[in-house]
């Protein structure tokens, strides 16, 4: 379990220096013309955000005596809000 969790804490600090877009699911399949419509970087480093997040959370579940499934339901809550903001959200488009 520690090296998932030193593999997504790696990873979220790669995607936070703004690189990685070929890591996003749906960002490295999109035509040119559609990559240019989001903020490459922005996007980048909101998916560091959550894979460091990630990476706190399974900490979190494999080594504490809290309620898994309270925090089971919450990572599922955070991560759903999450995927809805990058999708519908004017924050990571190019053209505001």
């Amino acid at each position: 379990m520690i090296v998932i969790i030193l593999l997504f804490a790696l990873l979220g600090i790669y995607m936070l220096t703004g690189r990685g877009g070929f890591l996003v699911a749906g960002y490295n399949t999109m035509p040119e013309a559609e990559k240019a419509k989001y903020n490459e970087k922005r996007l980048c480093q909101f998916v560091g955000v959550l894979l460091i997040f990630t990476a706190c959370f399974i900490t979190l579940v494999e080594y504490t005596n809290l309620g898994e499934h309270i925090l089971m339901i919450a990572f599922i809550f955070i991560i759903f809000g999450s995927l809805l903001l990058m999708n519908f959200s004017k924050v990571f488009r190019s053209d505001r």
